[in-house]
Parts: structure tokens; C-alpha cells; sequence
């Protein structure tokens, strides 16, 4: 449903959101319009919308004022400077009111009754803890291709959802699913770093489980201006995650290796999962043991300053 075609009088929000949208963006004009509208389609109508832009020197500002200007359930924030990619998804995060937190994108699409279906398996079951569909992606003109190295991350144990999230070459998609807000904000919430979005999944993931919806609900945009496109490296996404902080030397996989250690160790497990855990720690160190040497290297070769 396009803006324009809309009330011209604002809807407003009738009671307490049970969930908050919360949307990241920075120039994000090309898909907004769509990512905004696939939002207020929902079949479920009690969110809050939380958009944070970064400063955004496009269109997306007058999108979202426009947006908002006539639905009461879209807060708008704007920022006077860029941030940083993973400031902003901590931001709405923080900015969230609601019982549930659900992080989308401008770019990505979600079924109507994705949040609805999400929103029922949380309600009817408490060990549950982030709830996600079969992921679907689709290019810049909507035609759908399946995703390569799906996540599949809903196992009944925690040293098991462990095993299979540590890994560096799955998507992380599933984050996009809807997650209990008090748990999320027990977390590192997304850490300005590479892969802080599969460290929070991990973090995730041992304190609850996940619930895959069988069905596609949750269409991811691939195209060529995405952030991990544009910058392919991992010490690269580092380096530009915060770009007001000063940093020579970059060592983004001893960084996730801290991050992981300390995931096991502040989660609520027995003795007996905690020691799986850093078992297959152990042997994630041994699988990606080149990618240490890396950041070194990366380090040695590539200090100096990086364009904003």
C-alpha cells in the first residue's frame, strides 16, 4: 500500500505496542518505499515502528517524514552525523518499547502476516526465544533465488545451536526474525565489529531456542550497494562499523573469538553444555586458524587511514 494512497487523517496507535520495528537506514531511498509499505501491511497491528537515520543525505529523510506523518505508530529519529552501521542497529534497539523486537531493513521485504506467525509461536511458547521463517532472497527487481548456506539453527540443545551458528559462512538472516526484547537487551545487542550480528545470534541461542517457520515469510534484498558488498572484508567492516573511531590495527576474528568465549561463559548453562561449547570453540580455532594470519597480515600491510 503506497502513501499516497492512504487517509490523509493520521492513524494512531490505540494501545501499547506489543512489538517494535525497529529500521536502521542510511541512504536508502531506492527500496524504502517498498520495505515501508511491506511494514504496514501487516496482518498484525500492535507495533511501534522505529526508524533511526544515520544521517541520511538522500531522499530517505522526506520518505520517512511522509511515512510518518500520517501513522502514529512510526517514531522517526535523526541523527545530525553517520554513527556507523552497528551504532544505528543498537540504537533502535534501545530506542524499542515493546515485549518483542524485530530488526528489518529498507532494503528487505517481510509476508504479510510474517510478524503474526512470529508473534503467535513466541506467545505459545516461552522457551523460544527469536522466531524466524525460511529466508527467500530476491535481487533488485524482486525476482526470488534461493539463499546459499542457510541457517539452521533451530536444534533442541544449546551446545548444538552453538556448533552450527559459530560457523563464518552462513547467512544471518535469522535476525531478522522476532526476538524477546528482554533477552535481546541482555546481550551485546550487535557489537561494532565484522560478524556482531552472528555473535548476538549466538548469544542468542544459548539462552532459548529458535523456531524456523517452514515457510518463506522474509525476503532478503541481494544487490550491489549492500554494506558487506561493498566491503567485502572482514577487517574492512570492521574498520568502517564506527567510522569516528581511530583504529590501526584491526583483528576482527580474535575479536570474534573473544566475543564467542564470552557468550558461553555469561550464558545460563550447565557445567556439561558450557564444556560442549568450548569444545567445538576449539575446533572452530582449528578450521579457521588461517583467518587469524589474516588480521595480522591485514594489520602489517593495510594500517593507515580508511575514507569514511
Amino acid at each position: 500500500m503506497n502513501v499516497d494512497s492512504r487517509k490523509t487523517t493520521k492513524l494512531t496507535q490505540t494501545s501499547r505496542p506489543m512489538v517494535s520495528i525497529g529500521l536502521p537506514v542510511h541512504n536508502g531511498e531506492a527500496y524504502l518505499r517498498q520495505a515501508l509499505d511491506s511494514i504496514l501491511s501487516q496482518t498484525f497491528r500492535q507495533f511501534e515502528l522505529v526508524i533511526s537515520d544515520n544521517a541520511s543525505d538522500d531522499k530517505t529523510e522526506t520518505i520517512c517524514r511522509e511515512y510518518a506523518a500520517v501513522d502514529a505508530r512510526i517514531r522517526y529519529h535523526r541523527q545530525t552525523r553517520n554513527r556507523g552501521v552497528t551504532w544505528n542497529f543498537r540504537q533502535v534497539v534501545l530506542l524499542s518499547l515493546a515485549k518483542y523486537f524485530l530488526w528489518t531493513s529498507h532494503d528487505d521485504l517481510m509476508g504479510p502476516n510474517y510478524v503474526e506467525r512470529c508473534v503467535t509461536i513466541l506467545e505459545h511458547n516461552p522457551s523460544v526465544v527469536l522466531c524466524y521463517s525460511e529466508p527467500m532472497n530476491i535481487d533488485e527487481a524482486g525476482t526470488q533465488f534461493e539463499p546459499g548456506c542457510p541457517l539452521k539453527a533451530d536444534l533442541p540443545r544449546p551446545y548444538q545451536r552453538f556448533r552450527e551458528l559459530i560457523d563464518l559462512n552462513h547467512n544471518c538472516v535469522a535476525l531478522f526474525g522476532i526476538i524477546r526484547a528482554d533477552v535481546l537487551k541482555h546481550t551485546s545487542i550487535h557489537g561494532d565489529f565484522s560478524d556482531g550480528d552472528r555473535c548476538v545470534l549466538v548469544e542468542l541461542a544459548l539462552r532459548g531456542d529458535y523456531y524456523r517457520i517452514p515457510e518463506h515469510l522474509f525476503f532478503h534484498r541481494e544487490h550491489a550497494d549492500r554494506f558487506t558488498h561493498r566491503h567485502p572484508s572482514r577487517q574492512e567492516q570492521t574498520r568502517r562499523a564506527n567510522p569516528h573511531r581511530p583504529m590501526r590495527f584491526v583483528f576482527p576474528h580474535f575479536r570474534i573469538l573473544r566475543e564467542y568465549t564470552l557468550a558461553v561463559y555469561r550464558a545460563p548453562l550447565s557445567w556439561a553444555e558450557r564444556l560442549r561449547c568450548y569444545l567445538h570453540l576449539l575446533n572452530w580455532i582449528r578450521w579457521f586458524r588461517g583467518r587469524f594470519w589474516s588480521d595480522i597480515k591485514f594489520s602489517i600491510i593495510g594500517t593507515g587511514s580508511v575514507p569514511h
